[in-house]
Order: C-alpha cells, then sequence, then structure tokens
C-alpha cells in the first residue's frame, strides 16, 4: 500500500494527474479507509478546478484522518458551497460538528448554511452554542440574526449587542441591533440605532444601503417611499427574476366560474383568519370557485379558525411539502384565473411563488399593509383611506379600491357582551382601564411617552397590555417609572384563546392606538367588543389602518390630528363618562351597520373587482 502511495505522489509531483488519478483509484480499491490516499485524491481534482469531485474526497477523508480531520471538513464545505451545493456542505459540516461540537468556526459554518436557506428553526442549537463559544464579531452577529429571527430576542440581544458594539457602524449590525432593541422595548437602545439608520440613509440617498427587510420597515417607519425601497431591496435579496407578464390575457368564459386561489401559512388559528374566514365564507359560488394553497405547518393545523376555514374551502390543495417551482406548478395545473397573496413579506411568506407567474392575474391582500414589489403581483386590494392618491408613486401593483374599507372582520367567536368583574383580570373596579393589546415592535419610545403622559392626567386609570416576554415587561416598567408612573399601573394580560381574549377585551374602557403601525386586527377586535379606539393620522398604509376602521364604525372623530392631539383626547374622554358610554353603545349597534363588521358586503365588493378582471381582456 505504502509502494502505490509512494507512486501516486511520484507521478503528482511529476504534473502527471491523469496517472497519478489512477494510481489513487487501485489504492483505495484495495484500502478504503487510507486517509492520504482520499486527501492526495482531493487534491489532485482540487488543481484541476473539478471542486466537487475534490470536495467528495475531502469528506470521505474526514472520518479516516486522525490529524486533519478539521482542515480536511472545512475544505470540503467550502468547494461544496462554490459549487452551489449547500446541502453536501451542510452535511460535511455537520460530520465535522461530531467531531468538533464546540468549534466556533464549525457552529458558524453550520449556522450560516441554515440560516441562508431560512432555516432557522434547525439552526437554533448552532446558534446557541455559537452565542456562548463565538469569539469575534462574525460569529456574534450569525448567531443573534439566527435567535432574534426565531423571536428568541432575550438570548440574541447580549450577541448582537456585542456586534455591534466591535464594528458600531457596520450597517447589519446595526439594523439587526434595532429589531431586537425594538421587539424589547429597549427604548434608549433603538432609538439610537433608529437615529444612526436614519442619518445614513438621508447622507447615503438612493444608494442607501438598506439591510433590513421590507416588513420591518413598517414598523418604524412612515415614510411610504422607503418602504417601496425596502420591499424592492427585499426582494431583489429573496427572491428569484419574476417571469414576464404575458402580452395578454384571455377573458374567462362566461360560461364557466372564475377559478380563485388563496395562498398562505396562515390558515390557522391566527389573527389573518379573522379578517380572510368571512370573505372565504361569503363567496358566491354560483360565480365563484375558491382553492386554498396552503402551507400552514402541520402543527398548526387544528383549532377552531382551522376547522371553519376548512369547511368554507372547495378545494384545498397542500404544498407544504413542494418547493416554489413544484408550487406554481400546483396552481398552474388547477387553471386559477386569479392567485390571491395573504402574506407578503410577513414571515412563513411563499411570496416567491409569484415569481413563477403561475396564474394569469396576481393579488395582494392584508398581510403586508404596504406595496409588495419584485414578486409578480399585479394588484393590491385596499381602500382610499389606507391608499390616497398621494400613495400612487410608491405601489408597483394596479390598485383595487373597495368602495368602503378593505377590512373584512369577522370574529371567531360572535358576539361578547361585558360581562361579570374586573378583578379577575387584575384590573380595577372603578378606574379607567386604557388598553393595547398590540405586539411589543409596536410600541415606539414616542407613543410609549405619550401613554404615560395620559396616565398621569387620568388618576386612578391603569394600562393593560397583552403578555411580553419578562425582559419586555420589565423594560416597560423600567420606562413607566422613569415617566413618574407607578410600574404597578400597568397590567400585563396572559396570553389566551381568541374567544376568552374577546370576552376579556370588553372589559377595556379605551383602546390605545400605535404609529406607524397602528393596531390591524387589534383594533378591530377592540371596536367588535364595544371598546372605542383612539388614534392620529398617518402618512402611510400600515399607519392610516386605524382611521379607516374608525370611520367605517361611523367614528371619525377619534382620529387625533398629531400625537399631541391623541393624548388630549384620551384625557378628555376619560373624564367623559356620558360620552364613553355613548360611543360604546355606538359600536355595540355598529356591528349591524358598520362595512368592516359586513364580510358579504366586503365579499362582493372584491368579487366585482375580480368580475372586472376576468371578464374583459387584461
Amino acid at each position: 500500500m505504502a509502494a502505490l502511495l509512494d507512486k501516486a505522489k511520484q507521478q503528482y509531483n511529476r504534473g502527471d494527474y491523469k496517472i497519478a488519478l489512477a494510481t489513487l483509484r487501485r489504492l483505495i480499491q484495495q484500502d478504503r479507509r487510507n486517509a492520504d490516499a482520499h486527501i492526495l485524491t482531493a487534491t489532485i481534482h482540487e488543481q484541476q478546478d473539478n471542486r466537487e469531485l475534490a470536495a467528495d474526497f475531502y469528506a470521505s477523508a474526514m472520518p479516516l484522518t486522525v490529524n486533519l480531520k478539521r482542515e480536511v471538513g472545512f475544505r470540503a464545505a467550502s468547494h461544496y458551497l462554490a459549487v452551489g451545493r449547500g446541502e453536501k456542505a451542510f452535511t460535511a459540516l455537520l460530520a465535522l460538528h461530531g467531531f468538533f461540537p464546540d468549534d466556533p468556526a464549525v457552529n458558524h459554518g453550520i449556522c450560516s448554511i441554515l440560516r441562508e436557506a431560512g432555516r432557522y428553526d434547525e439552526a437554533v442549537p448552532f446558534a446557541v452554542k455559537l452565542a456562548s463559544v463565538g469569539t469575534g464579531f462574525d460569529n456574534a452577529l450569525n448567531a443573534g440574526i439566527v435567535l432574534s429571527g426565531l423571536g428568541r430576542y432575550e438570548e440574541a440581544y447580549p450577541v448582537l449587542l456585542k456586534a455591534q458594539e466591535e464594528r458600531p457602524d457596520e450597517r447589519l449590525a446595526v439594523s439587526e441591533l434595532f429589531w431586537c432593541a425594538s421587539n424589547l422595548c429597549d427604548f434608549p437602545v433603538a432609538d439610537a440605532m433608529q437615529a444612526k439608520l436614519e442619518a445614513a440613509y438621508a447622507a447615503e440617498g438612493d444608494k442607501a444601503d438598506i439591510r433590513e427587510n421590507a416588513f420591518r420597515a413598517l414598523t418604524w417607519s412612515a415614510d411610504e417611499a422607503y418602504h417601496a425601497k425596502t420591499a424592492r431591496l427585499t426582494a431583489k435579496t429573496l427572491l428569484p427574476p419574476v417571469a414576464p407578464k404575458p402580452a395578454a390575457v384571455d377573458p374567462v368564459p362566461a360560461d364557466r366560474r372564475i377559478r380563485i386561489g388563496y395562498l398562505s401559512s396562515d390558515f390557522r388559528d391566527h389573527p389573518a383568519m379573522t379578517f380572510i374566514g368571512g370573505v372565504l365564507e361569503a363567496h358566491d359560488r354560483d360565480a365563484f370557485e375558491v382553492f386554498a394553497f396552503c402551507h400552514t405547518p402541520q402543527k398548526h393545523r387544528q383549532g377552531p379558525m382551522r376547522d371553519k376555514f376548512a369547511a368554507n374551502i372547495e378545494h384545498f390543495v397542500d404544498i407544504g411539502q413542494l418547493d416554489d417551482d413544484q408550487a406554481a406548478e400546483a396552481v398552474r395545473g388547477r387553471g386559477i384565473d386569479i392567485l390571491v397573496d395573504l402574506q407578503g413579506f410577513t414571515s412563513g411568506s411563499r411570496v416567491g411563488i409569484f415569481c413563477r407567474r403561475p396564474a394569469p392575474r396576481q393579488v395582494t391582500y392584508f398581510g403586508t399593509p404596504g406595496s409588495v414589489q419584485g414578486a409578480g403581483i399585479d394588484y393590491a386590494i385596499t381602500d382610499e383611506i389606507i391608499t390616497p392618491d398621494s400613495s400612487l408613486p410608491h405601489y408597483e401593483e394596479s390598485l383595487l379600491r373597495l368602495p368602503r374599507n378593505y377590512f373584512c372582520y369577522a370574529s371567531p367567536t360572535g358576539r361578547v357582551e361585558r360581562e361579570g368583574d374586573r378583578s379577575g383580570h387584575r384590573l380595577p373596579e372603578t378606574g379607567l382601564v386604557f388598553s393595547s393589546f398590540n405586539q411589543a415592535q409596536k410600541i415606539r419610545s414616542n407613543v410609549f411617552a405619550a401613554w404615560m403622559q395620559i396616565l398621569n392626567a387620568v388618576d386612578g386609570s391603569v394600562l393593560w397590555l397583552l403578555e411580553q416576554l419578562p425582559a419586555v415587561q420589565n423594560n416597560l416598567r423600567k420606562h413607566a417609572a422613569e415617566a413618574g408612573v407607578d410600574p404597578a399601573r400597568l397590567v400585563f394580560a396572559p396570553r389566551v384563546s381568541m374567544s376568552a381574549h374577546l370576552q376579556r377585551l370588553a372589559q377595556a374602557d379605551i383602546g390605545l392606538d400605535t404609529a406607524p403601525y397602528n393596531g390591524h386586527t387589534t383594533t378591530a377586535d377592540a371596536l367588535w367588543c364595544g371598546v372605542p379606539v383612539l388614534t392620529w393620522k398617518g402618512t402611510s398604509f400600515a399607519s392610516r389602518v386605524s382611521e379607516g376602521l374608525l370611520r367605517s364604525v361611523g367614528l371619525p372623530e377619534l382620529v387625533a390630528e398629531d400625537l399631541n392631539g391623541f393624548v388630549r383626547m384620551a384625557v378628555e374622554l376619560a373624564q367623559d363618562g356620558a360620552r364613553l358610554s355613548r360611543l360604546r353603545q355606538h359600536l355595540l349597534a355598529a356591528r349591524d351597520t358598520a362595512p368592516v363588521f359586513d364580510a358579504v358586503g366586503t365579499t362582493r365588493a372584491i368579487e366585482a373587482h375580480f368580475q372586472s378582471l376576468c371578464r374583459g381582456r387584461a
């Protein structure tokens, strides 16, 4: 064996690669566990730029060599990545991890591959390990992005803080720390990172180095031009090129129903279903054939809202195990006339399917409160409040404006009334209860400061919030104390089922909105339960939703001109019990009359647009 190996080395040193490979093949046939033979074979293929073959032999050498496992493992992974074989690179690094479970570089490599493939759940153990054993900027940022991306903000925060402190102006580090701090309501850090980003974007202009996705941008900026820019960059980064649009689309024959396909991962007990559920139920089945292309995770395919969804769908198509090309074929093969995206750039979205143009008409509705650019979406369903004419330059899609309100709220539990006492919810029986059940990232520092002004002005009042991570609740209590408000006046409601939440929500007196990302389903929930919500005028889709909802229920006077006006309105209303009672009665009556609660009327308006798109030549 040694003689054959020496012979192969001599041939290699002379540059006789072909002959050397033949000798090595003979050697490996006789001794498959000869590590040096595998490594030399890999080296020759490397010299010949046969990178995948080189990677194969480096990978096969890894379990055989005693002293070079780490080196050959990384060479294998590097070559696999260079030729686009990410799965084989992952397998090689995973094997290497078996030998070096605490190695920062090994955990970093695995974490990077899984993160770039969007497989965050699988990356968790490696990110957690990397957060503890990593030594530099790259390790910290990699681990932090994975943990933050999965909502593990308390774990992500220290490593993202470390990364940003090491490179204070590195844009991705700033963006990721900003998002994490915002989700933890760490206002000083979030505000400092926001200021850094805004200053940099202003200086860079059209060439701004934006490193956040489109959906995140909506939570802190009310600039529609910026939203459009982040949407384009998000699509360019994450999505494939959009297939060419057909030069002309034939009308749907008058003698058959129009085939509508809805595509989402949120067909489950999810706030989105309080919105789209009513439309699915109300569709005119004589005119429309309804398909659901579902990629809801298997573990979420249960619960009352899921059951109701299943009962209202004619054709259920499971695309959960299909890749985007296969899913597009599933749509195309069913002859869908209009494919409706219900998620846009939100978590779990498969908007890449739309890039393949599997349907002749493609529409986005509800998921992302803004333009879904760069994804082959032709139309967006909106209304004149959330997208006035000033919004038109910032949309790639043609707007299908509904005549009343784009929002269609269908309560998952029917009507609720205020029942029982408040003590069971740790609320005062006599003091006024303000509420805001929005997610933590929507609570900006200026908004929270306004809420504290209101509490300071209304003796005995409390602010009822949704239970958050312990770090979030601690931060909010700290910020309250800094504003002169007893932290005990913040009451955190535990997370419960949707029906239990709506029943308790009726105990609130006044809802307080957030901006620049308003409450959407959160605002509609409150109005349905008879709780008046106060907001102020916005300059983007996401910041105009509550105004649209209040106009729909006939209460435009609850929309202040600005944040200062919002504070004044809240204090005045809190001191006017008679008016507050009238508003509650108005809202309870509006459940029978308001467009936002009229699923049939909203659905007919949507169908009118769909008829127009399908019966004429597009």
